[in-house]
């Protein structure tokens, strides 16, 4: 994606849009097609590829955004470890739920890179401090090892 500061204002006003309609649990199909739509609209002005391992899987997902917003921990056992660093107005909010159907844009650019998004701590908690992390893995990974944070 263009690192210009403006994708990043583009982002994040998206983002602001995009918060108070996924927090309307009336509005969740309106929320997963937006999700859906923009994740499909940002794999064509990205060219988005398929890619094989778990590292370039998750090195895929990070070209998507503005630098500024996800960070690359770990891969261990075949998971990716992430951050999300997003001024995200769900902050704070105790929405997890919201942040799940927010996420669905994460999920639909990893489905079609090869991957799979799981948020295990979401800044929508309050008691979750510093970025959101989340794993990626391959996509049929039937392991059931990381907890959504939406149901904790």
């Amino acid at each position: 994606m263009n690192n210009h500061p403006r994708a990043l204002r583009r982002f994040e006003n998206i983002l602001k849009l995009t918060g108070p309609i996924a927090r309307n649990t009336r509005l969740n199909l309106v929320t997963k097609y937006w999700m859906r739509a923009l994740a499909k609209l940002t794999l064509l002005t990205n060219t988005g590829r398929q890619k094989n391992t778990v590292g370039d899987i998750a090195d895929e997902w990070l070209r998507m955004f503005p630098k500024e917003i996800n960070t690359l921990g770990e891969v261990r056992d075949n998971t990716a470890y992430a951050q999300v660093h997003a001024n995200c107005p769900l902050v704070g909010s105790g929405d997890t739920h919201a942040c799940f159907r927010m996420m669905e844009y994460d999920r639909a650019l990893l489905k079609k890179i090869g991957g799979e998004l799981t948020v295990i701590a979401s800044r929508a908690n309050p008691r979750v401090s510093g970025p959101c992390q989340v794993a990626i893995r391959k996509q049929g990974d039937k392991r059931a090892d990381l907890i959504p944070a939406h149901l904790l």
